[in-house]
């Protein structure tokens, strides 16, 4: 908040260009270079993946669609082409992206948790304000320790394998007992494996 007021201030007081610089080490790089650009900022700097000095910069990708979601700006970028110019970025800089960075991270729209899922079937965007459309990407739902069987259902419905609900709760005791095991999300092709290891004389409940 002393961002915006100090920024304010200065807007109020000289007609002179105005940039913000900020960096991570808080974790408020992004939040501090909005509030700037609110207060009259003309001019913002950010790094793709909000590579930078110390705990790095504010990440161009997040102050875009912050401007443009939460304040309306007008920015004449395509957002689809985050993801692949941050891939590009992170291994030109020979920086991995974290699996969870926002935006453009593989699990900034992966889903597992049971209760998300549910959510996200009934309205896209019950959990996260941001399509990921625009991004040109796609929610992406896996199947954890965490996951329900609304979300088994609709795993498999989209592989292809439609399943009942006793047949989904045997395959989520599977999952859970695998992820327990080897302490990652089963892939694709062993979701396969699952349905077909079920005793199918056995599938339907009595």
């Amino acid at each position: 908040f002393n961002t915006l007021a100090i920024f304010q201030r200065l807007r109020a007081a000289v007609d002179l260009e105005l940039e913000m610089h900020a960096h991570d080490d808080l974790g408020l790089a992004t939040a501090n270079t909005l509030a700037a650009a609110l207060g009259g900022a003309t001019h913002v700097n950010t790094t793709v993946n909000g590579l930078g000095e110390r705990a790095g910069n504010a990440a161009l990708e997040e102050v875009v669609l912050g401007l443009r979601k939460l304040y309306g700006f007008q920015i004449d970028i395509d957002l689809s082409r985050f993801p692949a110019l941050s891939q590009r970025v992170a291994a030109a800089a020979n920086r991995p992206l974290s699996w969870n960075k926002s935006l453009v991270g593989e699990g900034a729209f992966t889903h597992e948790a049971g209760i998300h899922i549910d959510g996200l079937l009934k309205h896209p965007l019950n959990y996260q304000g941001v399509d990921p459309a625009e991004l040109g990407r796609s929610h992406r739902l896996v199947l954890g320790k965490h996951s329900g069987t609304q979300a088994v259902l609709k795993v498999y419905r989209d592989l292809g394998i439609p399943l009942n609900q006793h047949q989904a709760k045997t395959i989520l005791q599977g999952i859970r007992t695998f992820v327990g095991q080897h302490k990652r999300l089963p892939e694709p092709d062993e979701l396969q494996v699952f349905y077909r290891n079920l005793d199918h004389r056995h599938s339907l409940p009595p």
